[in-house]
């Protein structure tokens, strides 16, 4: 069945969360637990009998029932309410970071992680100006030595980038990292006696990817850090996205895993 067909199917159920914003408001003020009309007319700004009118006929679509601790979501409202929760902040993450989103290719992110971009709602995008272009690199690397976890893929050369690992390393960061064929012959040739000293340490892993990547991130044990190409295909070296927190970091991480199930190890060079 097309997806406009299956529209035709929750059409109802999309404009309620839409055509109220009392009813949208209720659902994402229970998603938290049960409560009484009183303690949701002050979090909402709503007035108690506004609100039992939605509720009533929330309650009738079997999305609200009544408990002996106030109202709550039912196993249908709850999953609704995440929905929900989880579309407000991809809108609002797509707005906050519009020109960004808009300028860059996305193809190096998968579809599952870009239906859940809404996690980097509390991103800030660090951007060089231009007397110092380079400022979000010296900022990037300065954060890797101090991380103790670091998950990196990379399909560039970021100025300071093999001093920042063997730094982290030496200081007992745990390291995974996945280069493309063409950084790691780069890598190699300007940094080999580092990459072999890297290597023989039991926290240090290094990979090889055939892949043609899109995306330029590095997931330590605080923050995720997110650099794109331009959809003229050059990669834009003055303008990364970081987030920190654990909802970024753990969609960090996923990233970092699907390119890594792409990728080789490399235990010796």
């Amino acid at each position: 069945m097309l997806s406009c067909e299956r529209y035709d199917l929750a059409e109802k159920q999309i404009k309620a969360f839409t055509r109220s914003s009392i009813r949208a408001k209720i659902m994402l003020c229970l998603k938290e637990g049960p409560k009484v009309a009183v303690e949701m007319e002050d979090i909402i700004g709503a007035r108690v009998s506004t609100i039992l009118h939605a509720i009533k006929e929330m309650s009738d679509e079997d999305l609200v029932v009544k408990t002996t601790r106030g109202y709550a979501l039912t196993n249908i409202g709850r999953i609704q309410a995440y929905i929900l929760d989880e579309l407000i902040n991809a809108i609002v993450v797509l707005d906050k970071h519009k020109e960004f989103w808009l300028t860059h290719d996305l193809s190096g992110i998968p579809v599952e992680l870009q239906m859940r971009i809404g996690v980097l709602i509390k991103g800030e995008i660090l951007k060089g100006d231009p007397m110092a272009i380079l400022r979000t690199q010296e900022y990037f690397t300065t954060e890797l030595r101090n991380a103790k976890e670091i998950h990196g893929v990379s399909p560039i050369i970021v100025p300071g980038y093999a001093e920042a690992i063997s730094i982290a390393v030496k200081n007992g960061a745990q390291v995974d990292l996945v280069l493309t064929n063409s950084i790691l012959k780069i890598v190699l040739q300007e940094h080999r006696d580092t990459l072999r000293d890297l290597l023989l340490c039991e926290d240090f892993k290094l990979y090889r990817i055939d892949d043609d990547i899109k995306v330029a991130f590095t997931v330590t044990d605080k923050m995720l850090s997110l650099g794109l190409f331009r959809l003229d295909k050059s990669y834009d070296v003055s303008s990364d996205l970081n987030c920190i927190g654990p909802e970024p970091r753990k969609w960090g991480i996923e990233l970092f895993a699907y390119y890594l199930s792409r990728s080789e190890r490399i235990c010796s060079i």
